[in-house]
This record gives C-alpha cells, sequence and structure tokens, in this order.
C-alpha cells in the first residue's frame, strides 16, 4: 500500500529440490544461458504465461501487471542478462528491477520462499535489500499447514487411507522448519537489513507494528495502512475457514486453538518450545496477548489510585 511500492508474489527463483523451480525450467526448457539465443528464449518462455514446469507460480501470470504486455520491457531484460554474467542471481535481479521499473515503480516487495534458509543467496542478489521474516506461533502453522487446501488436503483425497500419516507428517515438517527457522534467525538477527516480525502482534496491535515496519524499510507510515481490505490484494482462504480475510483480524491469531488435539499441542510445543522462545513466543501462551500482558506489567508499576483506573479499560482474556 505504499506509493511506488510493487507487490510481486513468489517468482520460485529458489526452492527446495523437490519443487519445479526457476532451475528446473532452465535444465529443462532452455540450455546453456551463454548462448544468446538461449537467453531470448528464456525471457520468451517467462512471459508467454503458459503451463511451463517451473514457471506455473502466480508471479508468472503477472495478473494485473500491465507493463508484461510491453514488448520493450522483454527486450530490455534480454539485453541486460546478456551484459550479466548470467547467473540465476542476475536473472532475478534484473527480471525483478525491469518489471518494478517498466511499472512506474520505484522499488519492489517480494514475498519469496517460506524456507527462510535462503536469505544468503537473497543477500548476494539484493545487496541493499530490507529482508522482512514474517513467523507466527508453531501450532498454528502446523494447523493450517495439516488443513491445507491446495497441499495436504489434496493428497488426503488421493489416498484417504493414510490421511492420519500425511497429516502427521505435515506437521513433523511444521517442526522441522520451525526449529530451522529459530536457527537462522540466531545467525542474522544483528543484521542491520534484517527484521523479525510476528503475525501475533500485527494483529494484536496494527499500528505499532506497522510503524516499526515502515521505520524499518524506510517509507512513511500513513493511516490507509490499517485498512488493508481498501487496498489491492490477492489473499488465499483460510485453510481454517475457507474465508478471505483481509482487514486485521485478531481472532485469526488463535483460531487454531479450536481445532488442535491436546496430544498435537503437547508435542509441538515440546519439540519447539526452546525455537519459540529464540522467536519471542511464551509456549505457554500466543502472540495476541503479549501486549495486554505488558499492559498489566506496566499497570502493576502505577499507584494503587491509577492502577484501578487503567485496569477497568483492559479487556479480559
Amino acid at each position: 500500500m505504499c506509493p511506488g511500492m510493487m507487490r510481486l508474489t513468489d517468482p520460485r527463483f529458489l526452492s527446495e529440490g523437490r519443487h519445479k523451480d526457476f532451475n528446473y525450467f532452465l535444465r529443462t526448457k532452455v540450455g546453456n544461458l551463454l548462448v544468446d539465443e538461449n537467453v531470448d528464449k528464456m525471457v520468451e518462455l517467462c512471459f508467454a504465461k503458459g503451463n511451463v514446469p517451473g514457471l506455473d507460480s502466480v508471479f508468472w501470470k503477472f495478473v494485473n501487471i500491465e507493463a508484461a504486455e510491453n514488448p520493450e520491457l522483454k527486450r530490455e531484460i534480454s539485453r541486460r542478462i546478456k551484459k550479466s554474467d548470467r547467473s540465476l542471481g542476475a536473472i532475478a535481479r534484473i527480471l525483478i528491477e525491469e518489471i518494478t521499473r517498466f511499472s512506474g515503480c520505484k522499488r519492489a516487495c517480494v514475498k519469496f520462499p517460506v524456507d527462510v534458509g535462503h536469505i544468503p543467496e537473497l543477500l548476494a542478489w539484493f545487496a541493499d535489500c530490507k529482508i522482512i521474516h514474517i513467523t507466527r506461533d508453531p501450532r498454528a502453522l502446523a494447523m493450517s499447514k495439516s488443513n491445507d487446501p491446495s497441499g495436504t488436503a489434496l493428497k488426503v483425497m488421493e489416498h484417504p487411507r493414510l490421511a492420519w500419516f500425511i497429516r502427521k507428517a505435515a506437521l513433523w515438517r511444521v517442526v522441522m522448519q520451525y526449529r530451522l527457522t529459530s536457527r537462522v534467525h540466531s545467525q542474522f538477527k544483528d543484521l542491520s537489513n534484517y527484521r523479525l516480525f510476528r503475525y501475533e502482534d500485527l494483529l494484536a496491535d496494527p499500528e505499532r507494528i506497522l510503524k516499526q515496519l515502515c521505520d524499518f524499510i524506510e517509507v512513511d507510515f500513513t493511516e490507509d495502512m490499517l485498512e488493508p481490505q481498501k487496498g489491492r490484494h490477492e489473499h488465499q482462504p483460510s485453510s481454517l475457514t475457507g474465508k478471505q480475510q483481509k482487514a486485521f483480524d485478531p481472532d485469526a491469531a488463535h483460531r487454531w486453538k479450536t481445532v488442535i488435539s491436546p496430544i498435537d499441542n503437547f508435542i509441538i510445543v515440546c519439540l519447539t518450545k526452546s525455537s519459540m522462545k529464540d522467536l519471542g513466543y511464551d509456549p505457554e501462551s500466543y502472540g495476541t496477548f503479549r501486549k495486554l500482558k505488558k499492559d498489566r506489567q506496566d499497570i502493576q508499576r502505577q499507584p494503587a489510585s491509577k492502577r484501578a483506573q487503567l485496569s477497568g479499560s483492559l479487556p479480559t482474556e
């Protein structure tokens, strides 16, 4: 919602080995990029909007990106790539920069893979970038993943007899990724162009968190940012409700509690307790009430008369 900001979805330049990503596309459809004709072929395929393996993410559909229809954009991208070292990083940087420039924007906000293990590559490709690492309670992630309509649910439909094992495998995968996330955070937390944000904190206090975010990425905060439902967004439906939620909804922070089983809750906490603390979570609670607890602690430091007055203004948990 920032003026001059180009919003782009996940281009899948980087992903896990089991996914058909941009590297897979280069290997199977393009060939040696040292050949100029192959560079032209690659660019043509990138903007063809076809179902090319490795280019099947939303990014390559160029939805609402009018610049993608401009032949001059493709020519400029080809020209710059031919003058570069033709590496994956150079291709990613040139594509993003030129799509942003031809769209009349000054900066791009790109959603990169869930796997934060790729931060070193991003720092190498985009030296002056700002990395916004967003996380949430692992129990919420696990419930979302195990009910994912475009992933786990499809596998369950294909193999209904293995439903229990498929869902438990999804939970285990979330636990492993979460533990990796905490290690990556510990590695990069002191980096000036890296910042961790917690989803629950955003829902609990949108204005405070958005001001911190704007300060980090060096843009001006505006009141309309508090009403994302008025902006242009391509939100995916909630895996728990099936609804597309655009406005800030505090209840979304703890909706997972209505579907998680006591045993899953216990196991996930046991396996991620240390990681949760590293990422600023209280394993016995969840982020939405972080601000309320802080407010209550602040109240306890006030004189008795003032405490009574302030306590009445706080909601109950």
